[in-house]
């Protein structure tokens, strides 16, 4: 059965009570007494919810008291939402008309008294209703006996579909499986069998198979063997359109929009012929043999010993696709489940590890079955719990004697230890399909739709909350982070079936012929998986679903055609007409061109995505959305235009129409959304912004990035203080920045400024800023001089934290190919020499504030560095240097006493290094590229009683001249002492190094190293616990020193494959300027 969470419920419920009571509505004689009765009950019953929701997993009964006392408190919010539409209604014209008499209107009209004794009368008896209701579940609660506790009224701030696999792994996580690994890879190398050779890895969830698979597919042995690999998620949609584009689109790197069979099949002999392949076919659930057979005839095109890993939790499925008897995946040790489990739970800023609790985890470790994802959940539970008395608890909890199968009980503890309003976040998560990659920000504004992120301050955005909320869902494995994509998060299968199983039949899913998940009376939340198979019975569920609040409609796959456009519509009007409480609406995709008038149903809706569908407009009956607080509509290409009643949506945050490419004005009723934080035009085509935009007084970020057209932004002196984020990117036509910002304006957190070659906008519009946060200047290559750079008034700006200065070669390019093509040599050669003399004059002019602490430099052409980048910024803590081809000389930044990180990459002509062993608070250390450098020697540890008194990381990569790494002087004997990382990639020459390093834990060496390979001392590295060693395939080549492998305590030698930074392009372009003076 499903817990009930009903406490975050109340909790916001009793916060808008409070508010309504004081509000005019309130003030009524029936409503106000009502409502003061119905808060007064509410308050009473959240005193025992602690007890009674800690107690409903043994007790049937209460489990369902907390259910129908959780749809009365739903029923309570929908009723104050309903009648605050109406009353917001009533204040407005008809938006068909015009926006006049709204414009008039005060916040006090939307809170206005109702119009009439008989809306009095029934506003009083529906609430009088619901009350009854609740004072029959205050009176039932007297049976259960419960206890009154402390209850948490607000969120805590502090700490706060099993992904679509791919091939990514993280090895060092790899735990008692190199029989397993070893067994499979003896298979697919074996080339004896000729025809198509299939295995199957078979065991329960959680055990690790697609784990297996990933290790196996990414050893460089197998690497080798195929010409051609290939990842392929399948899960329970085993449509052969689908799986044929899924090999063409990872064979080729590009979407594939083929739509018949005939066309992708000869796609797919054109990449797979004659080739040997390997295909891992990932979480496979078809048990149709026919599908299957298929589907293996067009592997058949195949070079002979192509081989195909599957992975399934069924015997039926191994037995009817493999060709070898299946691989069975057995349950880990204690041993290595322990290993996986002491991993999390006592890593850095962890529990510290006690004897005792070492013992009482132990004991915990056997009740999860030897399964690594219980093992993993639950030392991400127990890495946040200090005393031993919290460790028994778990040890001890109830859960382990429920009857539930498999690991459920490992995942729910954890579950059990969030707080309520994680709680209910995550059980919110069931509606999306297994396999759903869900972008974070998307996620967050479902949750504020839905009333789930609340914050204990005014100065804490909601949205920022709503970010600690998934770090602490990450932190405690409920969620994880895809390996290939940022800003989002995923949830493993059997996560996934824990979050099914605790919503219980509040969440829901219809999925395709809808026969997998069924929407009930109760249901509030859904999503709508869709695809060619729409079936009239999809209308005769949805309609029955009244009380749904978040209607999630996606595609079963990205290229699904819908054929039926007439059912799509049909749908979407049904939703409009009987899903009137719905507060969060995702439509993205869907087949549509235009919005049914009758939007203006969904008075409730906080959150509507229409991103990426064939609108061209949208009706004036959306001005009715009155609590609309997102309206997404990115992608939307035919849109050109919003309505005048979008100025209605007074309650707006978020307006995004980025990518609309076909989009050219704002209305000028946009002045009206005083609400709105957040307006993303970019790539739009629109010319200007309408003078009303300066009325936005809660405006906190614009983006106009890539909107080529725009010449000139109104003025902003009355609104501008609070925009903290402004971007203006590839504005190519932009002649200056508004002069609003000629106030004290503080861009908190970024400023994207683009200095195009053709604009008219320069550096200058930067000096009548106060930025704070974060500067991003690009296109530095189109600056004339020194003068122009000095008029960004960079040394002005005291809150800019972080800096980063770009140029693009592009330009200097050009000046090369006119010096080997042109009759005019000798003019072009000094133009390009001028140009390069000028950049060092830029740089030396955009000195920043002393108060700068990152400072990022790329492809800078000049020679030398300015003088204040050694002396001028004592607060810099991170220095990247990157792609510098021309620079001969670093500064000597040993005053910069607070560095902690310094990149110094592809550098090419530096020949030397500055006393960098003398920086006293540095910490990472990366040298990659620096082609010129021999030795490391004296000068590189410079004078004093130590070198690299802190230095934890070292990373020397792809030098390939370096010969000599000399020992520090006898008064520096104490170098590198904190040094626990050690990287040497591609230094070939090297032939010894200068200390045994003991303090080194991580290793990292290149193959081609065979000098310094054969010469390692047997003292070497008395601390090393990992050694990774890159491209170790090649038998030519020596392996790790025995005497390393010996000492290895956490886990044996990682392969790992590394490659060349420098491409040929950089190669060209220094061959090409090395010849300047």
């Amino acid at each position: 059965m499903a817990d009930v969470v009903a406490s975050d419920v109340l909790n916001s419920l009793l916060d808008r009570l409070r508010d309504r009571i004081t509000n005019e509505f309130g003030q009524l004689m029936d409503v106000g007494t009502e409502l003061k009765k119905l808060a007064g009950t509410l308050s009473a019953i959240r005193d025992v919810l602690e007890d009674a929701e800690g107690r409903q997993v043994q007790e049937r009964a209460l489990r369902g008291w907390l259910r129908r006392l959780k749809d009365v408190a739903y029923d309570i919010d929908d009723l104050l939402d309903e009648d605050l539409a109406k009353n917001r209604k009533r204040s407005l014209t008809d938006p068909e008309s015009s926006t006049t008499s709204w414009m008039m209107g005060t916040v006090s009209n939307l809170l206005s008294l109702p119009s009439s004794i008989i809306s009095q009368l029934k506003i009083g008896r529906e609430i009088r209703e619901i009350r009854e209701r609740l004072d029959e579940l205050a009176e039932e609660r007297s049976k259960f006996h419960l206890q009154e506790r402390s209850v948490v009224t607000c969120c805590r701030q502090e700490n706060v579909g099993r992904e679509e696999t791919s091939s990514f792994v993280i090895e060092s996580e790899f735990y008692g499986r190199d029989e397993d690994k070893k067994k499979i890879i003896k298979f697919l190398v074996d080339t004896s069998g000729g025809d198509l050779g299939i295995i199957a890895i078979v065991g329960m969830g959680g055990l690790g198979k697609t784990t297996l698979a990933q290790i196996v597919y990414n050893d460089q042995q197998i690497s080798d063997h195929f010409e051609k690999r290939i990842w392929v998620c399948v899960s329970d949609d085993f449509d052969h359109k689908r799986l044929v584009r899924s090999i063409i689109e990872h064979t080729t790197g590009k979407a594939c929009d083929l739509t018949s069979m005939a066309a992708m099949q000869s796609k797919l002999k054109q990449e797979l012929e004659k080739k040997r392949f390997l295909l891992v076919l990932d979480d496979v659930w078809n048990e149709n043999y026919e599908k299957w057979d298929i589907f293996r005839t067009l592997l058949t095109i195949g070079a002979t010993a192509s081989k195909v890993i599957v992975t399934t939790r069924s015997v039926k499925i191994a037995s009817l696709m493999a060709t070898v008897d299946p691989h069975f995946l057995k349950t880990l040790s204690e041993d290595d489940c322990w290993l996986l489990f002491e991993r999390r739970a006592f890593g850095i800023g962890a529990s510290v590890k006690t004897a005792n609790l070492v013992t009482i985890g132990k004991e915990i470790v056997k009740k999860c079955g030897g399964v690594p994802l219980a093992a993993k959940v639950l030392g991400s539970l127990m890495r946040s719990k200090r005393r031993e008395s919290e460790w028994l608890a778990v040890r001890d909890n109830e859960s382990w004697k429920l009857e539930e199968n498999g690991i459920l009980p490992a995942l729910r503890l954890s579950y059990n230890h969030l707080p309520s309003h994680l709680k209910q976040c995550f059980a919110y998560c069931s509606i999306f399909p297994k396999d759903t990659v869900i972008i974070a920000k998307d996620l967050i504004q479902l949750w504020i739709a839905e009333g789930f992120v609340r914050s204990l301050t005014e100065s804490v955005e909601l949205e920022d909350v709503g970010y600690q909320y998934i770090e602490e869902l990450l932190s405690k494995s409920l969620f994880e982070e895809p390996r290939h994509m940022i800003g989002a998060v995923v949830i493993h299968d059997l996560v996934h079936n824990l979050a099914q199983f605790v919503s219980g039949e509040e969440c829901s899913s219809i999925v395709k012929a809808v026969n997998k998940r069924d929407i009930y009376p109760v249901t509030r939340y859904s999503s709508f998986i869709y695809s060619i198979e729409i079936i009239p019975s999809v209308l005769e569920i949805l309609n029955k679903a009244k009380k749904l609040r978040t209607l999630y409609f996606l595609k079963s796959h990205p290229f699904v055609q819908i054929g039926r456009a007439d059912m799509m519509q049909k749908i979407l009007q049904t939703v409009f007409s009987s899903m009137k409480l719905l507060r969060a609406l995702y439509l993205k995709y869907y087949p549509i061109k235009e919005l049914p008038n009758s939007i203006s149903n969904l008075r409730h809706l906080r959150y509507l995505n229409l991103s990426s569908t064939n609108l061209e407009t949208l009706p004036q009956s959306i001005g009715f959305l009155h609590n609309l607080q997102v309206l997404s509509l990115q992608g939307c290409r035919f849109l050109k235009e919003l309505p005048d009643s979008i100025g209605n949506l007074s309650n707006i945050l978020t307006l995004n129409l980025e990518y609309c490419t076909s989009f050219i004005s704002l209305p000028a009723s946009i002045g009206h959304l005083k609400s709105l934080q957040t307006l993303n035009l970019a790539y739009t085509r629109i010319k200007k912004l309408p003078e009303s935009v300066r009325c936005l007084s809660n405006l906190r970020s614009i983006n106009l990035t890539g909107c080529f057209f725009v010449r000139e932004l109104p003025e902003n002196k009355e609104n501008a203080e609070g925009l903290t984020c402004f971007h203006t990117g590839h504005c190519h036509k932009l002649t200056r920045m508004p002069a609003g910002l000629t106030q004290p304006s503080y861009f908190r957190e970024l400023l994207l400024f683009d200095l195009c070659e053709k604009s008219e906008c320069g550096l200058k519009e930067l000096s009548r800023l106060n930025h704070q946060g974060i500067l991003l200047i690009t296109g530095l290559e189109n600056v004339k001089n020194f003068q122009q750079a000095r008029e960004a008034n960079l040394i002005e700006m005291d809150g800019l934290n972080i800096l980063s200065l770009t140029w693009e070669l592009g330009t200097y390019k050009k000046h090369m190919e006119a010096c080997m093509h042109t009759d005019v040599e000798g003019r072009s050669r000094q133009g390009l020499i001028n140009a390069l003399t000028v950049a060092e004059e830029v740089l030396d002019g955009l000195k920043p504030h002393e108060n700068l602490t990152i400072l990022r430099i790329f492809r800078y052409p000049g020679k030398i560095f300015p003088k204040w980048l050694e002396s001028s910024l004592p607060n810099l803590v991170h220095l990247y240097v990157f792609s510098c081809f021309r620079c001969e000389t670093l500064p000597r930044i040993s005053q910069l006493h607070n560095l902690e990180i310094l990149y110094l990459e592809k550098l090419p002509a530096v020949k030397s290094l500055p006393p960098l062993g003398q920086l006293p608070a540095l910490k990472v250390l990366h040298l990659v590229a620096l082609l010129a450098v021999k030795s490391l020697g004296s000068e590189f540890y410079g004078t004093g009683d130590g070198a690299f008194p802190v230095l934890e990381k070292l990373r020397l990569e792809h030098m390939p001249e370096l010969e000599e790494w000399c020992a520090a002087s006898a008064a520096q004997q104490r170098s590198f002492p904190r040094l626990s990382e050690l990287m040497l990639l591609d230094c070939p020459k090297l032939k010894e190094l200068p200390s045994s390093f003991p303090s080194v834990e991580q290793l990292y060496l290149c193959a081609n190293s065979e000098l310094l390979l054969s010469s390692l001392p047997r003292g070497a590295f008395p601390s090393l616990k990992i050694v990774h060693l890159a491209n170790s395939y090649d038998p030519a080549r020596p392996s790790v020193p025995r005497f390393l492998v010996e000492r290895l305590t956490y886990v044996k030698c990682l392969d790992f494959h590394w490659w060349d930074p420098m491409d040929d392009d950089d190669l060209d372009f220094i061959r090409c300027i090395s010849e300047l003076p």
